[in-house]
């Protein structure tokens, strides 16, 4: 190696790191007691809504895991659909303990679109949060 290489390496990995530190800023989950997860569907048939809620420890830790692993974390700012008709809304309530306020994560997938206030690899973690969620009665 030149000397000029050898100054560069490190410059290098610095960028590389620093990028990848970008990437993987996943929501801090530490201290998370309770999950409550929904999804609803108006248009187009099937209509319907599901629901799930997640308190056994064994639960939240798969969860826990699930946004790391996904590098789910909250968007700087909201996005919203641009007049999709149809699709369907999430709902996640992270419930803390020690009296933190909840924190909640949504996301609207329409017409192969992901929006709301999720970074990461939000339509990843929508198929884990969809293998939770149980379809709710007709009279809910």
């Amino acid at each position: 190696m030149n000397a000029r290489t050898l100054l560069l390496l490190p410059l290098c990995l610095i960028t590389v790191a620093a990028i990848e530190g970008c990437g993987s800023t996943s929501l801090n989950t530490a201290g998370l007691a309770r999950v409550a997860m929904s999804s609803s569907q108006a248009l187009p048939p099937p209509y319907g809504s599901k629901q799930a809620t997640l308190t056994a420890a064994s639960s939240i830790a798969t969860f826990q895991q699930q946004v790391a692993s996904h590098h789910i974390g909250l968007a700087a700012s909201s996005t919203s659909g641009g007049g999709c008709t149809g699709g369907i809304q999430y709902t996640i309530v992270l419930e803390w303990g020690g009296g933190k306020p909840s924190t909640t994560l949504s996301a609207y997938d329409c017409a192969n679109q992901i929006t709301g206030n999720m970074s990461g690899d939000v339509a990843g973690f929508l198929a884990y949060v969809n293998t939770q969620l149980t379809p709710t009665s007709s009279g809910e």
